[in-house]
């Protein structure tokens, strides 16, 4: 699963979806749909990376309103900008806002789990969820590939991941496992903000919260999903009537990215 980490001088944690097999046969295809963390720190090389190499047509930009005025994307020449913010407001542990420090972070998040439920029960946070799967969806794959992102790369990013590939009947195991890559990337980081927390005099549960934070866990995942399985009889039913895609759009997902 690691070959299909995309390296950048500025940008992290990013990916390209294609190779993964579905269980109806198909694979998908390379170069169409990307994951990354903000496109901030994008340098020129990356641009012209994103433009000439992946031919990125539409970045789906999923971060708070505030995250995205503290840190704007740097976006590449010719792709269209799409901001569908899965939270209207901040979240800690999960929205990273400057005026929520390390420090803030620790004392302000409950346990992980308990957002990833909310991100898939809670009203406002469902239909969002779907917006931002569907403008994936909807776009014209000739014109280029899209690309979705947060903060990290891993949180809202990783829910939206989760949804698409769910809707190309990938499985759940490999759904993880991408998921989980992301420690790759957010590990070292993580245990630098578990330190710095200790240096600065913080106790030990801050520290290991801010720390959690900053990774992928199996258990984040997992709890979505199975707050999606006690709402619903299968995931075709969560996709149209909890999250509010059309089967439509779920069709022509399909024939665009499937091979």
């Amino acid at each position: 699963m690691d070959s299909r980490n995309i390296s950048f001088e500025g940008i992290r944690n990013a990916r390209d979806l294609g190779g993964l097999h579905t269980t109806d046969g198909h694979i998908i295809a390379s170069g169409r749909l990307l994951r990354s963390a903000n496109l901030a720190d994008a340098t020129d090389a990356d641009r012209v990376s994103l433009h000439e190499k992946w031919h990125l047509a539409r970045v789906i930009d999923l971060r708070t309103e505030t995250e995205r005025s503290e840190r704007p994307d740097v976006v590449p020449e010719n792709a269209a900008y799409l901001p569908v913010p899965v939270f209207d407001g901040q979240v800690g542990g999960i929205s990273h806002e400057k005026s929520q420090g390390l420090s803030q972070i620790g004392v302000m998040i409950p346990e992980m789990e308990s957002l990833y439920r909310m991100m898939v029960t809670e009203e406002s946070c469902r239909k969002n969820l779907g917006r931002a799967a569907e403008c994936v969806m909807e776009h014209d794959f000739t014109k280029g590939s899209v690309l979705w992102h947060c903060t990290e790369g891993k949180d809202r990013c990783g829910l939206i991941t989760a949804v698409l590939l769910t809707a190309l009947c990938v499985d759940r195991q490999q759904i993880v496992e991408d998921y989980m890559l992301t420690n790759e990337v957010n590990g070292p980081r993580a245990e630098a903000y578990y330190r710095q927390m200790l240096a600065a005099g913080k106790a030990e549960p801050e520290a290991v919260a801010v720390k959690n934070a900053f990774l992928a866990k199996t258990s984040y995942i997992s709890e979505a999903f199975a707050a999606m399985d006690e709402q619903y009889p299968d995931m075709e039913t969560c996709l149209c009537e909890g999250l509010h895609i059309s089967h439509e759009s779920i069709v022509k997902f399909r024939k665009s990215v499937l091979l």
